[in-house]
């Protein structure tokens, strides 16, 4: 042991112990004002685009097809833009989406779709500019479109939140010359990080019913979903969402007809901000 080893520790002064406590108490009252109870709203900005990933995985079948089964696995990657071209005099936000299917050699024209949006995120005025060129075994139409979004786009609460709340949302669909009921549960978790952006976790369940027309024939989509999505209350932003998906796609036929085929695509789906322009 060295009895000649100089004492280099300092002895903290009250003043250094006066600055270390005021920088914990910033740092802890940022940390608590980031968590603090919020009213989810969108805060889109006019003229920005933002950028979004999504990733598909899944497997599709025919089932009860004349020629036997039909089905396999399918992957896509998609991006979607949304472009707030205008304020509404409600200050709701008119966005022009375009989703663009991105594989390696192929040139797919994109879907693009217009609406206005409320801050809350309840979507009206629905107008398809474009369909597209991309493969789809469902086709993009004006009244399914309308339809889903509808049953499928959170519409947030006029209250605060915070971890452990709860809200549902019900959509009145007619099926069949009857009015029936279809709901998405929500409820808010917890406050996590999703990338850089603290955000709200929000996970959901739901049901879809979508009737249309195709081609004459009247069709009907049955849906399920599960998932979870991070918004950031700070930024107006959804940032990030995963969830699974099951739907049937079925003709409807007179009751006592033999049912036909039933296009079933079961799928998981990763959606992210990746850019805002």
């Amino acid at each position: 042991m060295n009895r000649f080893r100089r004492n280099t520790h300092k002895s903290i002064t009250p003043a250094d112990a006066l600055l270390v406590s005021g920088l914990v108490f910033l740092v802890l009252a940022a940390a608590a004002c980031e968590r603090r109870p919020v009213k989810l709203l969108w805060k889109l900005e006019q003229g920005k685009t933002y950028v979004y990933k999504n990733e598909v995985t899944g497997t599709w079948k025919i089932e009860g097809w004349e020629m036997g089964e039909r089905g396999g696995p399918f992957g896509n990657v998609l991006t979607t833009e949304m472009t707030v071209e205008s304020m509404n005099a409600d200050s709701s936000f008119h966005v022009k989406e375009v989703t663009k299917l991105m594989r390696e050699g192929a040139g797919f024209a994109p879907t693009v779709v217009t609406y206005s949006m409320a801050s809350n995120g309840k979507i009206y005025s629905l107008e398809i500019r474009d369909t597209g060129t991309a493969p789809r075994a469902i086709p993009v139409t004006r009244e399914r479109t309308e339809k889903l979004y509808e049953e499928t786009q959170p519409t947030f609460p006029d209250r605060i939140l915070r971890p452990g709340d709860t809200w549902v949302q019900e959509t009145k669909v007619v099926l069949e010359e009857r009015v029936i009921t279809t709901t998405n549960e929500f409820e808010v978790k917890a406050w996590e990080k999703a990338g850089d952006y603290m955000c709200l976790r929000i996970d959901y369940k739901g049901e879809t019913v979508v009737p249309y027309e195709r081609k004459g024939l009247k069709v009907v989509d049955k849906g399920k979903v599960k998932g979870s999505m991070w918004f950031s209350p700070e930024e107006g932003l959804l940032i990030q969402q995963q969830d699974s998906i099951y739907i049937a796609t079925t003709r409807v036929v007179p009751e006592g007809e033999k049912p036909p085929s039933t296009y079933v695509v079961q799928s998981s789906r990763i959606y992210k901000l990746v850019e805002v322009k």
